[in-house]
């Protein structure tokens, strides 16, 4: 009973973990389109807009999946392990903007992909 208390847990942290990133990401986006005093622009390529739109709807898909993922429908489950690979390496490409931030993200992936991939919740199997 204990080792399924901690891995639905895990799967919950993960999921909401994958809810803040997509948020995160959805803010990072509008303040990059609206040309934000804040941000440098000094990306790896393309322009600051088009990584606010990126990151924008990426945000946004991030988000519905974080709702798939606490309904645990497997499509949720791999839409938010595909978003989070690949805003993993997004962040690394927008590194140049802001490091720490960009590495920060890049670590909450890695523990929402351990906990989707490792604690994933198994449906009871009846024989």
């Amino acid at each position: 009973m204990e080792d399924e208390i901690s891995r639905s847990t895990w799967f919950d942290f993960a999921a909401m973990l994958l809810f803040l990133v997509g948020a995160f990401n959805i803010i990072d986006g509008i303040t990059a389109i609206n040309n934000s005093s804040y941000l440098a622009d000094r990306e790896l390529f393309a322009n600051l807009h088009a990584w606010g739109w990126f990151f924008l709807i990426w945000g946004v898909i991030q988000v519905l999946a974080a709702f798939a993922v606490f309904k645990e429908a497997t499509w949720g489950v791999v839409v938010a392990i595909a978003t989070v690979s690949l805003n993993a390496i997004a962040q690394l490409a927008n590194a140049g903007t802001y490091p720490a931030w960009s590495l920060t993200i890049v670590a909450l992936d890695v523990l929402i992909l351990y906990g989707l991939i490792v604690h994933r919740r198994r449906r009871p199997t009846y024989a």
